[in-house]
């Protein structure tokens, strides 16, 4: 990913639902959220990163939660944001070397910022 046209430095997404998580689903209703909320932020992510390529120098991805209800912890809404973002932004996660999350409380309903910068 080193044409001109392509370089990318930083690439930000919102996603106003919440966050995918990783984690084993309860029961087929669970499933079946987790896989809608893996899609959505694909789509929000497709949008942002349309027109470049997949990365394949290392990366860092900050992630603002604002949580206004759920009871998955941050390691599960990190795993399920990276895994998410695999073969649209990276090839693997594995090339993620930097992940600062931050979670804020509020009254209204879940949403999400998450910015990928390239680390090269």
């Amino acid at each position: 990913m080193k044409s001109s046209q392509n370089l990318l430095t930083s690439i930000s997404f919102v996603v106003s639902e919440k966050p995918p998580y990783k984690q084993a689903p309860a029961d087929v209703a669970e499933q079946k959220s987790q896989a809608q909320r893996k899609e959505v932020c694909q789509q929000e992510v497709r949008k942002a990163f349309a027109g470049h390529n997949v990365l394949t120098d290392p990366c860092a991805v900050s992630i603002r939660h604002w949580r206004g209800q759920g009871r998955a912890d941050g390691a599960n809404i990190i795993g399920g944001i990276l895994d998410a973002l695999e073969s649209i932004v990276y090839q693997d996660d594995n090339q993620v070397v930097e992940i600062p999350y931050i979670e804020n409380r509020t009254m209204h309903s879940d949403w999400y910022q998450v910015t990928i910068t390239e680390v090269v």
